[in-house]
């Protein structure tokens, strides 16, 4: 309970981020794509940017009240506080360097911000103008973390671990990116307003969407490496400020002002934040650092599992354990059991180091996941930290339905341990008194109103922080060996889908490579695939159909019906999950199996029309999907990957014959596509083929070419392709009614609801349905392909479903 009431340790600063795949850098912050990253942020983030609010709804709704007794002889006067800022600039040290000097200005007894200092963390970069290098140009720090900052390694990003908020800078005072509504506008015209400045010249308007850009990135970044509920942080354009708030719902802005002429706001905004709680400043308060007992303890029992699961020694296994333990940065999170009251007995203590995935989103479920240890028991558990709705939310929290479907004997999934919501604050006096732990963007929005942004009405959904125990510990499907272990890990998988739908009439809906792990089992030589996940789930109707239309999942694996242009409104059955695992199998083995796609860039172009290509309908309906239907019936893209594997051949052949025996309605599927007949061929697949142990094979499908989103200042119908192994955002929810400065309520019981997929977007527009384009392909087998992307064309005689001037052609095959 520490630190709920007020008190407490140290906060944990510098969190470890997850490794890449061969565990040598961060996963995910390649410098060589950072500009593409940062728009893409800004590109998902435009439409959950609440404001402007005035200064003073900001510091009242936002901030929040200094606290009672701490009065002001420490306070420096506000009066010509920034008079040496000049109000613009050529360059961005001629603000930054008086700006510095005037906030750490100081007396024996006054100070700006008591307890903090800034620094200029810009020059700590070894390329400061390069944005996958780049760093704040100033960052506030406690006293205590200050020697630590300059002493670290000034090529790691680490400084961003240590910020309590960051302050940005762009000389040029009329570079803002966002433009104030007029004043004396009624309601109805102020939220029709557009306050995203449009610029006519695209230099300046790239230039001042990639400052805003690298700011929502170095947000991003905190959040990743830091244990954050909110942030803060200040732009500058010129000597105008604007203050902003960040959580995973969204942002909060408020209006501009200049420094010169009002310092009384900044000054007031630095002196509430320094007076107010480590909890009020955004940290979370229920993680604290771990002992040395408890970091030895931690590391011991993860290297003993890594031993056991992997059959690793020496270097190799020290190698593998770094993917989970970090040396000097361990931590430990409490989880506060759900539907029990809070209180110091029943809280479970759990030691962490370093995820296995981090959070690269803002607007997200901002999920982490761990090998934890329990640290009264020793037991090692995967512990999920994540946030889940509770705007509108009519669903149930992922714990309660695995603890369901535990009771019923669902096989080959997680094995619940702990679950609940987390707490923010917890009365000493009567623990029934709790605050939790929610993002404040959607309460804000409705309190304050909101502007448009880049012509659309943000829709920002608030969410609360959950966390999860599990005793089922394992590797990705990702770390596949070979053809046997994949064909054998993902009937596992199947197992669960099916032991699920007949006995708790649930289907899971999100069918992906991120969401089947790999377990060894003492006495079996393959290790068991479990399937994981389940919050999306749904309860199914006497039809076998979700209860709720929509899609759910994730875009690379959904079917191709509900990929149709009218999948957003179909009801997902199980059909469609068999259908999403199958893809599932194809994505891995493109990417782990030998195949004749020796070529990257042949490789890369089937993935991008096989499991990312999207029709965007002038109605703003996003779909896809054709080149799986088409292979369904063909088998086009299995013959022309040419898997090796004559036993996956056959595998992959067999189901899409079972899926599609026939032609005839495009999307309908065949009659032996059962959970029955498809669980017949593929037990008795598994006993009576010779299946490769150890043909592993790594291909690089590093994208040397991404989108670039410069046109963000125009209005555009939907998001970026989400990369297939990512977690869902949270997104089009309805607001919740209730408006209150901070949730102070009983435990909210089972109140997230289904999350919608995320929406992707495509430079291809076609205005015809699905079911015109696939008989176009039918009709025109011979047909030569051209490359949707431009006149490049294929490197083969492929045949891929493409698109060029308005119809759809397929490329002929060779006969076989």
């Amino acid at each position: 309970m520490d630190g709920l009431d007020g008190s407490g340790p140290q906060r944990v600063y510098d969190a470890p981020m997850a490794l890449n795949s061969d565990l040598s850098a961060t996963a995910g912050l390649d410098p060589a794509y950072a500009l593409a990253r940062h728009r893409r942020l800004l590109y998902d983030l435009r439409t959950s940017i609440v404001g402007p609010l005035s200064v003073h709804a900001f510091l009242q709704n936002v901030v929040g009240r200094p606290y009672k007794g701490i009065g002001g002889p420490m306070r420096l006067s506000a009066t010509n506080a920034f008079r040496s800022v000049p109000p613009t600039a050529d360059t961005v040290e001629q603000i930054m360097e008086p700006l510095l000097v005037a906030l750490n200005r100081r007396t024996t007894h006054r100070s700006r911000c008591p307890g903090f200092v800034f620094e200029n963390t810009a020059r700590r970069s070894t390329h400061p103008h390069r944005p996958g290098f780049a760093k704040p140009h100033i960052s506030c720090l406690t006293r205590r973390n200050v020697e630590v900052v300059q002493h670290l390694d000034r090529h790691s990003r680490s400084e961003l671990g240590y910020a309590e908020l960051f302050i940005q800078v762009t000389a040029d005072a009329t570079h803002d990116y966002f433009t104030d509504p007029p004043p004396g506008l009624t309601a109805e015209h102020r939220a029709a307003f557009d306050f995203v400045t449009r610029w006519e010249d695209r230099d300046t308007r790239k230039k001042v969407e990639d400052a805003f850009a690298l700011h929502a990135a170095f947000a991003t970044e905190v959040f990743a490496r830091q244990h954050r509920n909110g942030y803060h942080s200040i732009a500058m354009t010129g000597s105008r400020a604007r203050l902003l708030h960040w959580d995973r719902a969204g942002c909060i802005v408020s209006e501009s002002f200049d420094i010169r002429e009002h310092p009384e706001h900044l000054c007031e905004f630095l002196w509430r934040f320094a007076q107010t709680s480590d909890a009020m400043r955004g940290h979370d308060t229920t993680v604290w650092p771990a002992t040395l007992e408890q970091e030895e303890r931690f590391r011991d029992v993860v290297r003993e599992h890594v031993r056991s699961q992997l059959e690793l020694e020496g270097e190799a296994l020290d190698k593998a354990v770094s993917k989970h333990y970090c040396p000097g940065r361990t931590a430990v999170v409490g989880i506060y059991p759900q539907g029990q009251p809070i209180s110091h007995n029943v809280v479970g203590q759990y030691i962490i180091s370093r995820p296995v995935v981090s959070p690269l989103l803002l607007v997200s479920r901002g999920t982490r996941g761990y090998w934890a240890v329990e640290s009264a028991s020793s037991r090692l558990v995967f512990l999920k930290d994540t946030w889940h709705i509770v705007s509108g939310g009519t669903g149930t929290v992922e714990g309660t339905i695995l603890g369901h479907l535990n009771d019923l004997g669902v096989r080959n999934i997680p094995t619940l341990y702990a679950h609940g919501d987390v707490p923010e604050y917890v009365s000493p006096e009567d623990s029934s008194d709790v605050i939790w732990q929610t993002t404040i963007t959607g309460e804000v929005a409705q309190k304050c109103g909101t502007c448009c942004v880049a012509g659309k009405t943000p829709s920002v959904t608030d969410q609360q922080r959950y966390r999860l125990a599990v005793r089922t510990v394992g590797y990705g499907l990702s770390t596949l060996r070979g053809t046997e272990e994949l064909l054998h890990g993902t009937y596992g998988a199947f197992v669960a889908m099916k032991d699920a739908l007949d006995k708790a009439s649930l289907i899971h809906r999100d069918i992906s490579l991120a969401n089947i792990i790999l377990v060894k089992v003492p006495g079996q030589d393959i290790r068991q695939g479990y399937l994981i996940d389940w919050e999306t789930s749904a309860l199914v109707d006497d039809e076998g159909a979700a209860l709720a239309a929509g899609r759910a999942g994730t875009w690379y694996f959904m079917s191709g019906r509900m990929l149709d242009l009218d999948g957003a409104k179909e009801k997902q059955n199980f059909q469609d999950d068999m259908e999403s695992l199958v893809h599932v199998i194809t994505y891995a083995a493109l990417l782990y199996l030998p195949h004749l796609l020796l070529e990257k860039e042949e490789l890369l172009e089937i993935i991008r029309r096989y499991f990312e290509l999207v029709y965007n309908q002038s109605s703003n309906a996003a779909n896809g999907g054709d080149f799986k239907v088409t292979n369904s019936y063909t088998q086009v893209m299995f013959k022309t990957a040419g898997f090796t594997s004559e036993a996956l051949m056959e595998w992959l052949m067999s189901m899409a014959k079972l899926q599609r025996p026939r032609l005839g309605g495009l999307t309908e599927f065949g009659e032996q596509w059962t959970p029955e007949h498809v669980d017949a061929f593929w037990s008795d697949f598994l006993k009576t083929r010779s299946l490769e142990r150890d043909n592993r094979i790594v291909h690089d499908i590093t994208k040397t070419e991404y989108r670039d989103y410069s046109e963000l200042s125009k209005t555009l119908s939907i998001a970026p392709i989400p990369p297939p192994t990512g977690k869902r955002r949270a997104v089009d929810r309805p607001l919740n009614d209730r408006i209150a400065k901070r949730r102070r309520s009983l435990r909210s019981q089972d109140a997230a609801g289904p999350p919608l997929t995320d929406i992707v977007s495509s430079r291809i527009v076609d205005g015809r349905r699905r079911s015109e384009r696939i008989r176009t392909l039918q009709d025109h087998p011979r047909s030569n392909p051209t490359v949707a992307s431009g006149p490049r064309r294929a490197s083969h005689s492929s045949s891929i479903a493409v698109r060029h001037k308005g119809y759809c052609r397929r490329g002929g095959l060779a006969p076989q």
